[in-house]
């Protein structure tokens, strides 16, 4: 684990996901232990909360998991999904795709270049459910994916949220206006705040939160983050689907001394800084 979750983002200022009712649908349709089989041949676990599997956050799931049985967001369930859409207006046409004043939803659905194992399943998952997507994934380079997220310009994209690792605030933060874009097709102010939620009341805990130093055992800031959960899952902000988990293989012929079961001395990822910690402390073998 990495503090990073695989997620569906979604659009929620502008465009057909802007609809609380759509996003719903959206959540329904989506079948997060398939999407971990099929994707990463079971290797990571599904999940539902912005929290990474961190043990400092057990605290926190613990608070809350009475809020996720409430709104129960791993529910696959075409039943949802058509009311949902019907309490938005749609109805499927003629080929079984959802459609609104006799045009067809056809949301703009991409994918970060890295992440392109969970793109075919998801794609299915959302077109068994009625939604007419294409999945856009450019694996050369992430540049056009970003620059398509971040100013507002898609309606759904499957990319990883870092944040917290010990305490909440880290990704929930994430989601108050101040970071959102000033215009569509305008960037934001932080690459994994891509939501564009807008939500004075949700703005106001993040800002009380600010000021509370984060506990587990302190219920003005559990009240909060309660709050905010709350809010998180019952408008559907983004779709929390699994961990994102690294799995690195290292080769005791030449060189000993790397980070494993036995001496975890540093994160092993080779995409984080801590890696030269391990690259400064392995030694050859002498092997030929």
């Amino acid at each position: 684990p990495d503090a990073c979750l695989y997620t569906l983002g979604l659009n929620t200022r502008w465009g057909p996901m802007a609809d609380v009712h759509v996003r719903r649908a959206v959540q329904a349709a989506i079948d997060r232990q398939q999407m971990v089989n099929l994707a990463y041949e079971g290797g990571t676990v599904p999940l539902v909360l912005p929290f990474s599997t961190f043990g400092g956050l057990e605290p926190y799931r613990e608070l809350v998991a009475d809020l996720v049985e409430k709104y129960k967001p791993d529910n696959p369930d075409p039943a949802l999904v058509v009311s949902e859409m019907e309490a938005a207006g749609y109805q499927k046409d003629s080929e079984g795709f959802w459609a609104k004043d006799g045009e067809r939803l056809t949301p703009e659905f991409h994918c970060a270049c890295w992440l392109g194992p969970m793109g075919p399943v998801i794609e299915k998952q959302l077109r068994d459910a009625g939604f007419d997507v294409t999945v856009k994934l450019v694996t050369t380079t992430c540049d056009p994916f970003f620059e398509t997220v971040r100013t507002g310009q898609a309606d759904m994209w499957i990319i990883v949220h870092c944040g917290s690792s010990r305490e909440p605030w880290g990704t929930l933060q994430h989601y108050h206006s101040k970071f959102n874009s000033p215009e569509q097709g305008q960037i934001n102010n932080y690459v994994w705040a891509n939501s564009q939620y807008s939500n004075p009341e949700y703005d106001a805990l993040i800002d009380q939160l600010d000021g509370i130093p984060p506990s587990p055992t302190d219920s003005r800031y559990t009240d909060l983050v309660r709050q905010c959960i709350e809010i998180y899952l019952r408008d559907v902000i983004e779709i929390t689907m699994s961990e994102e988990r690294h799995v690195r293989v290292y080769n005791y012929h030449y060189w000993k001394g790397w980070p494993n079961a036995e001496d975890p001395y540093v994160a092993p990822y080779a995409l984080w800084a801590s890696i030269m910690l391990a690259l400064l402390r392995i030694e050859p073998t002498g092997a030929a």
